[in-house]
This record gives C-alpha cells, structure tokens and sequence, in this order.
C-alpha cells in the first residue's frame, strides 16, 4: 500500500499590524498622510481606512483636545504658506489670513470679544444719556386740541 501523500501547505499571512494608533499619532504631531503613507509604506487610502477605523474605535476628542490638534496641524499648513508668501505668492496670503483667523478663533480670541469689559453701570449710564439726547434734540410732538 502507497502511503498517503501529504495535505497541501499553505503559506499563512502574517497577522495584520494594527496601524491606527501609529497612524493617529503621528497625524498629531502635524505630519500630513502622504507623509504618513511614506513612513508606513502604505498607500494613502490605507492611511486614511486606518485612520478612520481607529477614531471610530476609540477615539472622541473632548473639545480641548480636539482644538490642540486643530492647532498643531494648522501651525504646520501656517508654516509653509509663509513660505509661499514670501516668494510673493498672493493666494497664499489671502489663505494665511484666513488661516490665521481661524487659529485665533482656537486660541479663544475671537473678533466679537472686546479688549476692556465695562461694567453694566457705565455702560447703561452712557446709553441713557444718548436716549436723553435724542429726545431733548427732537421736535415735540404736535398737540391735536380735541
């Protein structure tokens, strides 16, 4: 009797490496995804699913975290658009302000917040005295004799 031939092997795969966390990391520290798909060696679509996958996964900033991570990526996207004002790019300067508008508004300065803050007293005072004015300026009302 011939002895039974061996079951086929097969090459397994390595297990899949969970890049998310890496992935997520280094998109904190300001590096853009073309970046992080060159230090992986992955495509960028890969980047981009790992990314996606790991903030649905565990991630919900809390807003002070999220706002830190606004800011560091937009330092970053600020610091090349210098750059290309400097060599007198003028759409560059147009997104910089824009840029820097919105960094201000993450830093918690933002156009409506005034640079003293009056108390109510002064203020209503001073709105008063306008109303007075006003009214001291106008004609009186013509009297209809009934």
């Amino acid at each position: 009797m011939m002895p039974l031939a061996p079951e086929p092997f097969r090459a397994r795969r390595p297990p899949r490496v969970k890049r998310g966390p890496a992935v997520l990391a280094a998109l904190m520290r300001g590096e853009s995804l073309d970046e992080i798909a060159k230090a992986q060696r992955i495509s960028r679509a890969r980047v981009e699913n790992a990314l996606r996958d790991e903030l649905q996964r565990c991630w919900a900033p809390r807003a002070d975290d999220y706002a830190r991570f606004q800011i560091a990526w937009l330092d970053r996207i600020a610091g090349k658009l210098v750059a290309k004002t400097m060599d007198g790019d003028l759409k560059a300067v147009d997104r910089l302000l824009r840029l820097s508008d919105r960094l201000d508004r993450y830093r918690g300065f933002t156009k409506g917040t005034p640079a003293v803050v009056e108390d109510y007293a002064s203020i209503h005072e001073r709105l008063m005295a306008k109303i007075n004015n006003a009214l001291a300026r106008a004609p009186a009302p013509a009297r209809e004799d009934a």
